[in-house]
């Protein structure tokens, strides 16, 4: 190597620095600490004032009787009739496929609830064969909507104004 080269070896080079790289620790059980509280209507777990979905937390919490129950934002969202979404389902074959439907919207709930415990159905009606469903987020009502268009077919029309979207399905 030359004296003037001053370039580090080449598999030094793209080496992470030590206090960027990732330690492996041992699996340690769940320790109830000052901040942590959870929601006792869904059982999402608040730390730092970040929201999450861990069963094992929640139950460690709801046996601590120092944490505290908080309502999560989406709860929240739901006792306090918030709506950031409508999705509006105006189709001739609900009714011959609302258990599918039902179960399509409830499992898509599910999963954007884990990734943003914010994200929930807040209520459903119908009058005159037409159905309302109220949504927390307005990303849960376009996924709604998108998730229904790909199953089911149909025309799918998403309105948007600025803090709030609907969403309507028809034939």
């Amino acid at each position: 190597m030359n004296k003037n080269n001053t370039t580090q070896a080449l598999s030094s080079k793209y080496k992470a620095p030590e206090h960027h790289r990732v330690k492996p620790q041992e699996h340690r059980a769940f320790q109830v600490q000052p901040g942590h509280s959870y929601c006792p209507t869904c059982g999402a777990v608040n730390f730092h004032k970040h929201w999450y979905i861990a069963s094992d937390q929640e139950r460690a919490l709801r046996l601590d009787k120092n944490a505290s129950q908080v309502l999560c934002p989406g709860c929240s969202r739901v006792e306090q009739q918030l709506y950031e979404g409508e999705v509006i389902l105006a189709n001739s074959s609900f009714s011959a496929l609302s258990g599918e439907i039902v179960g399509l919207i409830k499992h898509t709930e599910g999963r954007c609830w884990h990734k943003n415990p914010t994200a929930k159905l807040a209520g459903a009606t119908e009058e005159d064969g037409i159905v309302h469903v109220l949504t927390t987020t307005n990303f849960l009502a376009e996924r709604i909507g998108k998730e229904l268009k790909q199953a089911f077919k149909g025309n799918l029309e998403i309105k948007r104004t600025d803090t709030f979207v609907r969403v309507y399905w028809t034939d």
